[in-house]
């Protein structure tokens, strides 16, 4: 009986996941494009908007283990500002997608995608895309 219900704890304890707003709360991101741009500008720091749907298990996946991890947390807090929004939510058609998840690294001065990745992605990988998101930015509009 315990078993089951130890059982029934984790797996309700992780369908929170794939809902943005609870998402975005429980890893301190964002939850309004127009609020995470605006923070970005005045921070300097560059853009990560994670598009996830309901009942989508990549999306639980990367949020539960990738983005909650103490090394991805700490990276994008350095230099980045990260939101997470819900695919129906408002946000600019050019970041409509049709697979989830969705991730795009976002120059806040331009608006413009300076990197993408779509689907779930470990921890090694996510951090290593920060760093190639950051030089891509670079090499495009360069440091101020």
């Amino acid at each position: 009986m315990k078993r089951l219900l130890w059982i029934m704890v984790m797996l309700g304890g992780s369908l929170w996941a794939t809902d943005a707003t609870l998402a975005a709360k429980h890893l301190g991101a964002e939850q309004s494009y127009a609020q995470a741009v605006a923070k970005a500008r005045n921070t300097g720091k560059m853009l990560v908007m994670v598009v996830v749907k309901e009942h989508c298990r990549w999306c639980q996946k990367l949020v539960d283990r990738t983005l909650s991890d103490p090394k991805v947390q700490k990276r994008l807090g350095e230099a980045f500002v990260t939101l997470i929004v819900d695919k129906d939510d408002t946000y600019p058609a050019t970041f409509k997608e049709d697979f989830f998840p969705s991730i795009f690294y976002i120059d806040p001065k331009t608006e413009q995608s300076v990197y993408e990745n779509v689907g779930y992605v470990r921890t090694k990988c996510f951090l290593n895309d920060l760093k190639g998101a950051l030089q891509t930015q670079y090499d495009l509009y360069g440091k101020e």
